[in-house]
Formats: structure tokens, C-alpha cells, sequence
């Protein structure tokens, strides 16, 4: 596997570990992910990609956790060459650190009212090259 397409496969699950990597009680008001059918759209170099994920309820509560439990669940739940830096929760903000071989992921997601997020995935090589995506995601609707 050449180097851009494990850069992309890393980016591709940063972006989906990101919002399902924390563990908490039933839903809340505030929550920032509700269950469903999400779509996600990565900007960086070239074109963007877009791509869609079933999030299950499971999945929902995950991303609804606090700083405590979403790092702990992170961490277990990091397999391969990553390993969990940093982990962050204030309001809807959702922020972490990944170290993947050479390279590490800083990743910041905000989420709006349960049904959208916006965030960046900033990937620095050991040579210092620094490669910048944007993310959106929205729910769609229910899982098929």
C-alpha cells in the first residue's frame, strides 16, 4: 500500500472513530449525535469524498460521552498503529490527538443540535509536511 492511499485509509477512520469513540448513559437533550443515517464529506486536496454510516444508537451514545469516559473507551478501542495523545470534551466540541507510526491526527469536530458536525483533521508527517481536511457530516435519516 503506497503512502497516499494508507494517508487516505487513516484519514477515513480518523474521521469515523472520531464520532463514535467516547461511552455514556441513554440519550440527553444535549446530546451532540443522534442515531441514524450520517453523511460525511472530506475536503482537503483535490476533490472531496464523500461517504455514508449507519450510526446505531450504541454508536449515538458513544459520541455523547464526557472527557473521562470517552477517552477511556478511545483507548480501548484503538487498535493498530494509532495511539490515543489526547482527548477532550467541552460542550460540543470534541477534540483528540492521534499518534499513527510517523504521523500524528489532530482531529476537532463541533456538533450542532445532534444532526450536523463541522470539524478539521490536520495530519503532520515526521518530516513535518502538514496535510489539512475539513469534514461536515449531517444525519440523513434512519439507518436502512
Amino acid at each position: 500500500m503506497n503512502s497516499k492511499t494508507f494517508l487516505e485509509r487513516t484519514l477515513l477512520l480518523t474521521t469515523i472513530c472520531g464520532l463514535f469513540l467516547a461511552a455514556t448513559p441513554p440519550l440527553r437533550a444535549a446530546d451532540r449525535m443522534q442515531p441514524g443515517k450520517w453523511e460525511f464529506t472530506m475536503t482537503g486536496d483535490g476533490a472531496p469524498r464523500t461517504f455514508s454510516q449507519c450510526m446505531t444508537q450504541d454508536q449515538a451514545n458513544e459520541a455523547n460521552g464526557d472527557t473521562k469516559t470517552a477517552r477511556a473507551y478511545a483507548e480501548k478501542r484503538a487498535k493498530g498503529p494509532c495511539k490515543i495523545k489526547s482527548y477532550d470534551i467541552q460542550g460540543d466540541t470534541v477534540k483528540f490527538s492521534l499518534a499513527c507510526g510517523d504521523r500524528t491526527i489532530d482531529s476537532t469536530a463541533t456538533y450542532h443540535g445532534g444532526n450536523s458536525s463541522e470539524g478539521v483533521l490536520k495530519t503532520t508527517t515526521a518530516d513535518g509536511k502538514v496535510n489539512t481536511r475539513t469534514v461536515k457530516a449531517h444525519r440523513v435519516g434512519a439507518c436502512s
